[in-house]
């Protein structure tokens, strides 16, 4: 039973979920109780352990829960505020427990894309052989056919939740940008086609290295120690180090390229963009993030809501 499947009332959970996310134990009028948030393949939902007054027992149960491991729910949905919820009950044979690595097929609960990978990887290829340069050719090549940089491309998420946060999120991401790129290059003559490609197509390529990918999609120690904007900027220096003859202007101009995508420093970007094409790279990847979020916005609200909210946009999304 898929959380897709969960809808009413008084629906009766015994299942396998992934743990996302965990709240302190609060006392509540029977006892204590702490709220989950799990995840399979097809969405999330909250749960909450309604434990009873021996608060030692309820702290027991939520240490044994660890964030980004399987977890198994018996229990019973109820509606809150318009949304599905579990409750578990333990005096009426609720349950929430560690389940065994062996219990589970990890493409249950990680999402995918509905994009045709293969054909995604595809395309992107197209453009980066359609690059006239030929150092900045090279690098691209070079990169996206290095067996390790493909595979994880294809598999990785764009991020762990605001946006494409799915396997193959980042090859999405990667050619919605590009797109876009191919398209703002046609609009203004003055750009460099190739760089902006360039950049659009290695923007995020330090993601490869940032997400652990098992029975949920988490942060890794790369990602999190460096961040995937250092790890994208050494990865393609070296790529162009790689390159006999490679121009040294034409090589800062591709590092900047994904040093300065984020557009600002308050928004992650170590410089702000100094090129044209850097610019343009910037606001491109912003629009693919931002459009991508709300329309999931939209998935997420119920369906008689005027507006829903989205935590991560902070903002009300119209629903008609």
């Amino acid at each position: 039973m898929f959380i897709e499947d969960l809808g009413g009332e008084n629906m009766e959970v015994d299942e396998l979920y992934a743990l996302r996310w965990k709240e302190s134990p609060a006392p509540y009028k029977h006892g204590f109780k702490f709220r989950l948030r799990v995840a399979d393949a097809t969405g999330e939902i909250m749960a909450t352990y309604w434990g009873g007054n021996d608060e030692g027992a309820v702290r027991e149960v939520y240490s044994s829960l660890k964030v980004n491991s399987m977890v198994r729910l018996v229990g019973t949905t109820s509606l809150y505020k318009g949304q599905v919820v579990i409750n578990i009950n333990p005096e009426k044979g609720g349950v929430a427990e560690t389940a065994e690595e062996a219990d589970f097929d990890p493409d249950d609960f990680v999402p995918c894309t509905a994009r045709d990978v293969g054909k995604m990887f595809s395309d992107i290829m197209e453009y980066a052989e359609s690059v006239e340069d030929p150092h900045i050719r090279a690098v691209l090549l070079t990169m996206l056919r290095d067996d390790d940089i493909s595979v994880s491309l294809k598999r990785s998420p764009a991020s762990v939740s605001y946006h494409c946060g799915w396997v193959g999120g980042l090859l999405e991401h990667t050619l919605n940008v590009t797109r876009t790129c191919d398209a703002i290059a046609r609009l203004y003559a003055g750009l460099d086609r190739d760089l902006l490609l360039a950049g659009a197509i290695l923007h995020d390529i330090g993601k490869t290295c940032c997400y652990d990918v098992n029975s949920t999609i988490s942060e890794s120690a790369n990602g999190r120690l460096l961040g995937h904007i250092a790890i994208g900027s050494a990865m393609v220096g070296k790529a162009c180090d790689a390159v006999p003859g490679f121009p040294e202007n034409l090589r800062l101009k591709l590092i900047h390229m994904v040093l300065a995508s984020h557009g600002s420093s308050d928004k992650g970007s170590p410089v702000d963009p100094s090129i044209p094409e850097a610019v343009a790279l910037h606001h491109a990847d912003e629009l693919d993030a931002n459009v991508e979020r709300f329309l999931r916005a939209r998935q997420n609200g119920g369906p008689s809501d005027l507006f829903t909210y989205d935590p991560l946009l902070r903002t009300k999304v119209f629903m008609q």
